[in-house]
């Protein structure tokens, strides 16, 4: 993982980002701090590009990538941000790569669907034999059980729309034609160990439950975020554009969770926009992080459903029922105006900071973030050296802290290259 950071007003761009890679293998994980992750998008105008999680694009490294794709860039370039990813994303979908590239990011999304009902299969078979005679005679059978959830998660996933729309054209007779025997052979492999038939109609509805993942919001592990930051030629002010790219399938880009920043003169003047693992800048921006403010959230419903237990007779079921409800909403909106009030006054300062402060603020964020799993009993998946750029219309790109796997000096022959 990582820890990366954007702030934006109306003078520059800071980003900020970690050097940490996790290599994840099937026992245990390894860490890098040598990984680059801020990238200079254009030689003639003041556009970056920040990567995070999966630093890889159909087995090849997006830095490799992306060098490539900022050598096709002319001096005409692009008049605002937003035009940026549609023409990355034409350069990815063209660049050579091999059928079983494509394949790989698909087999990972089957694998860990199917990995997933493996483990809810092997507790039913488990609370099954330890149930006693009486359970063992009604429990339900293995595949009726496998049957279930997967149309369970089939229905979540067809709730959970992905916009805009991706493959609503693409037919189920389509899907099975493309990927049908990836599927079929995954079940067999992982179900085979359990003692269950995978039949058709098992293979039907696995082949189902992908298509709706796939048409779905649901993430897999392997997405890879993309932030483009700077200005365009018609730009005054900077702007951010940031999306996660999420596979390729039927030569489409998956992508998923766009986030849009147009710093303008009477509107959002300011911002600070952490990527990746958020909660030490979630801390510093809103004034608590979301896993901290679930566990008060839970606390809070908990105290009122006592309240309203200890209360007895007073209130009949559906009453106290609308009491718990009225109380979650009063106390999710009073965090959610003590969050506005606590980023709004950070926006006000970050409105006037200098190039200078700019950068500072980005780098000590995502120290900080550093600092936090460094001593604590969390992974170290955050750290290394800090890179930071900072990118205005008069100076372009800047780098203020850069690392390098060399010494600058033994290569004199580097900087005016």
């Amino acid at each position: 993982m990582t820890a990366e950071i954007a702030i934006l007003n109306r003078t520059a761009v800071a980003l900020a980002a970690d050097s940490i890679v996790t290599l994840a293998g099937p026992r245990s994980s390894k860490t890098y701090d040598s990984a680059e992750k801020i990238f200079q998008l254009s030689r003639y105008h003041p556009i970056g590009l920040m990567i995070y999680n999966n630093a890889l694009f159909m087995n090849a490294p997006l830095e490799v990538i992306v060098r490539r794709y900022r050598e096709t860039i002319t001096t005409v370039g692009f008049e605002g941000i937003v035009q940026v990813w549609p023409d990355f994303e034409k350069f990815l979908l063209g660049f050579e790569r091999e059928k079983a590239d494509e394949l790989e990011h698909f087999q990972g999304m089957v694998g860990s669907e199917l990995n997933r009902f493996g483990d809810m299969l092997l507790k039913h078979m488990f609370d099954v034999v330890i149930g006693g005679k009486k359970k063992k005679k009604d429990a339900e059978p293995p595949e009726q059980f496998l049957a279930r959830r997967i149309a369970e998660r089939t229905a979540e996933a067809e709730r959970r729309i992905l916009t805009p729309a991706y493959l609503e054209d693409i037919t189920f007779d389509q899907f099975v034609a493309e990927y049908g025997e990836h599927v079929d052979k995954a079940a067999s492999e992982r179900f085979q160990v359990f003692g269950v038939a995978v039949n058709a109609r098992l293979n039907e509805s696995l082949n189902r439950l992908m298509l709706a993942i796939l048409r779905s919001d649901i993430r897999s592990a392997a997405y890879t975020g993309l932030v483009f930051a700077g200005l365009g030629s018609k730009e005054l002010f900077p702007t951010l554009f940031a999306l996660e790219l999420d596979g390729v399938y039927f030569g489409r880009a998956r992508t998923m969770n766009r986030t849009l920043v147009d710093i303008d003169r009477r509107g959002e003047t300011a911002a600070v926009v952490p990527f990746a693992q958020k909660d030490m800048p979630e801390r510093f921006i809103l004034g608590i992080d979301k896993r901290f403010e679930g566990a008060l959230e839970k606390i809070a419903t908990s105290m009122v459903s006592d309240v309203v237990g200890q209360a007895g007779d007073a209130f009949d079921e559906d009453q106290g029922e609308l009491i718990r409800a009225a109380a979650a909403r009063q106390f999710k909106d009073g965090l959610d105006q003590l969050k506005r009030n606590s980023e709004e006054t950070l926006k006000t300062v970050v409105n006037h900071m200098s190039k200078k402060e700019l950068g500072e603020v980005a780098f000590s964020l995502v120290e900080l973030t550093s600092r936090k799993r460094r001593y604590s009993t969390d992974m170290e998946t955050v750290g290394g050296p800090i890179d930071v750029a900072i990118l205005t219309r008069n100076e372009g790109f800047v780098w203020v802290r850069r690392k390098h796997y060399f010494d600058a000096d033994l290569n004199p022959h580097y900087t005016p290259r």
